[in-house]
């Protein structure tokens, strides 16, 4: 799970730097702070409690699965949710909601004091800001079973994140111009994924694949052990 996180973070790291590296290296550049100061890692450590705190509010989801047991069908849930964040410029009210989210924080980013001492904050606000990775890591980490491993899922990704984060906020808008293909990329792995937790869910008795699990007993079909 640990290496799974941080993988993911190492390979989007270049599409997280290439749409918010400039903004960080334009804190940088306000607050006055060069190389590995300990105002990058403050801004940095907020932006990883920001993704940590995304896997905490879509694990919520998880709370009716686990009352009326419904676990396997979180996998069709999660899939459908990434399908939506790698299309949400074609989904309108998606869109819209996200861009409703982006100005929230924007205007509140903006408002904050230029002091060193809101930095984490800043971080924090910046993780938050609507990323088709940073989100869709974050649905992913829903199909672990404890929140304990959701949650730790989401703090090895950021930190698999921080190593691109520190050269572009040296690159600064120079880094966009490799973005496109990689967000290119990044959509097809994403949409893969996303359809493999949906035949994962939809418990189509294939085994190991989309195995059959018994709502009362909780046995698996591919995994009982023969009599």
């Amino acid at each position: 799970m640990i290496w799974l996180a941080f993988i993911l973070g190492i390979g989007g790291s270049l599409h997280c730097a290439g749409m918010c590296g400039p903004l960080v290296f334009s804190v940088q550049k306000s607050y006055g702070i060069k190389g590995a100061q300990i105002g990058v890692w403050l801004y940095h450590s907020g932006r990883i409690l920001a993704y940590v705190f995304l896997a905490f509010i879509v694990s919520l989801i998880r709370l009716p699965a686990d009352i009326f047991g419904f676990q396997q069908q979180i996998s069709l849930v999660s899939g459908i949710l990434l399908l939506l964040l790698v299309f949400k410029n074609k989904i309108p009210w998606v869109r819209k909601s996200l861009d409703f989210i982006s100005t929230k924080l924007a205007v509140r980013m903006q408002s904050l004091n230029r002091y060193k001492s809101s930095l984490p904050l800043l971080g924090f606000l910046n993780g938050l800001l609507p990323c088709g990775l940073s989100y869709s890591a974050a649905v992913i980490s829903l199909n672990y079973q404890g929140l304990n491993e959701s949650l730790l899922f989401m703090v090895f990704f950021g930190v698999g994140t921080v190593p691109m984060f520190l050269i572009a906020s040296y690159l600064g808008s120079k880094i966009s111009k490799l973005n496109f293909s990689v967000n290119r990329y990044m959509r097809y792995a994403l949409v893969f994924t996303a359809l493999l937790l949906m035949v994962r869910g939809a418990g189509l008795g294939i085994p190991y694949l989309s195995p059959t699990i018994d709502i009362e007993t909780a046995d698996v079909s591919c995994c009982q052990k023969p009599n």
